[in-house]
């Protein structure tokens, strides 16, 4: 085998990779502080705790104690319960569907009904796979697609007559808060509700977004890569402490061995990050959403908007492609031209791109760069040939901000 070839190719591949700009909802970028200990000799070792003088004594089993990252996590665990409004929180699942599988095992009881969203309403494609494979039933929430909110009549007639326990609201695509307040009068004070937050955690650390704990869920399930821009990983928070220890019990005991050392550690520094530069940055996330909306509106593209009458109140802005060619052939542009989106059909009306800002956001880009990279997108599907272009202005914006790697965060690119 050609092992260094291979290697060579995804060195290739890495290059190229920087010379994308980055355009999707479900990825982010790390800041080089987050991300000092992900090649470290950490990543090869468990984390147990910091132990006493550095040594964990578990009678008999013993470890390396590593209270430098005890006291990292300590804070971030802090930093986090406090900008969720939670008593307890869980930083050990490896990934936003092990954060799910977690949340859902320690909450419900095998042969439990769970109500989840639908794929086309925008719902997770692995939550039915994981249910069915856990031993729970499941039915499904009623969206409003028109008006984009749950059918909360709807929906709590489908949980009672199912006796449903738990409401698990698995939303991928969605540009408005849920209406969460008028879920939980709905389905009254004993049902279980898990909130997905996997792609508005850094909106809600920032308080921007809304605050699932305070307007009706009982648990946050979420992965930590999206607009909370840490590694691939997953956390979990909880509302009210009894569960909370209930729940880690369950998680800590038999649902995870290793945390993953040195993405815990770069999670941990995210989560301080958002807790000193959370509110600008996600200000900043829906305000660039606005303003790369309006901007290819007014180039005549037709854009989704929200039940607030903004364009949207997170980190996506939808994008309509069905009046302007096949998905296939536009999306062939766009990489032809270094600018990596997602195409798919949730939330009805046809194909869309599923823009993010959250990227481009904590890059520094603010409303200039929103417009300029609606002429990208413009002139790409008029099929003009403006890599090299793109490949410039993406070279330009080659630090993260909202973070630790810079000493005046006050000082973004204009």
């Amino acid at each position: 085998m050609d092992i260094q070839s291979i290697l060579a190719t995804i060195k290739k591949e890495e290059q190229r990779n920087e010379n994308f700009l980055h355009l999707t909802a479900n990825e982010a970028q790390m800041s080089e502080t987050a991300r000092m200990f992900l090649g470290s000799k950490l990543s090869e070792r468990y984390y147990f705790g910091g132990g006493t003088n550095s040594k964990i004594d578990l009678g008999p089993f013993t470890a390396l104690g590593y209270p430098g990252i005890e006291k990292l996590l300590h804070q971030a665990q802090e930093a986090a319960k406090k900008m969720l409004h939670a008593e307890s929180v869980n930083l050990n699942c490896l990934s936003g569907v092990h954060a799910m599988m977690c949340s859902i095992l320690s909450t419900t009881q095998a042969g439990d009904t769970i109500m989840t969203v639908k794929k086309d309403s925008g719902g997770h494609f692995a939550t039915a796979g994981i249910l069915e494979r856990v031993g729970r039933k499941q039915v499904f929430a009623e969206f409003d697609l028109e008006n984009l909110r749950f059918d909360t009549k709807k929906i709590a007639k489908i949980f009672q007559d199912s006796n449903a326990t738990a409401f698990y609201m698995d939303v991928s695509y969605y540009i408005n808060p849920h209406n969460l307040r008028e879920i939980r009068q709905a389905l009254g004070e004993k049902a279980i509700i898990i909130y997905d937050a996997s792609h508005t955690m850094g909106l809600i650390m920032g308080g921007i977004f809304q605050s699932p704990l305070t307007e009706g869920a009982d648990v946050i399930s979420a992965n930590t890569h999206k607009t909370l821009p840490g590694p691939q990983k997953g956390m979990i928070a909880f509302k009210d402490k009894n569960l909370g220890d209930k729940a880690n019990a369950i998680i800590n005991g038999c649902l995870h061995s290793s945390p993953h050392t040195h993405h815990l550690i770069a999670l941990a520094t995210t989560i301080l990050e958002m807790k000193e530069f959370g509110q600008n940055y996600a200000q900043q996330v829906v305000q660039n959403s606005n303003d790369l909306a309006g901007s290819l509106a007014n180039l005549g593209y037709e854009i989704r908007k929200s039940n607030t009458g903004r364009y949207s109140e997170n980190h996506q802005v939808h994008l309509f492609t069905e009046k302007i060619g096949d998905y296939k052939d536009l999306y062939a542009k766009l990489f032809n031209n270094h600018l990596a989106v997602n195409f798919d059909q949730p939330l009805g009306r046809g194909k869309f791109i599923r823009l993010g800002t959250q990227e481009i956001t904590r890059r520094g880009m603010k409303k200039k760069e929103m417009q300029q990279i609606a002429e990208f997108l413009d002139k790409s599907f008029k099929g003009e040939n403006i890599k090299d272009g793109v490949m410039r202005f993406n070279k330009t914006f080659n630090k993260i901000y909202y973070s630790f790697d810079i000493i005046d965060n006050q000082d973004i690119h204009l």
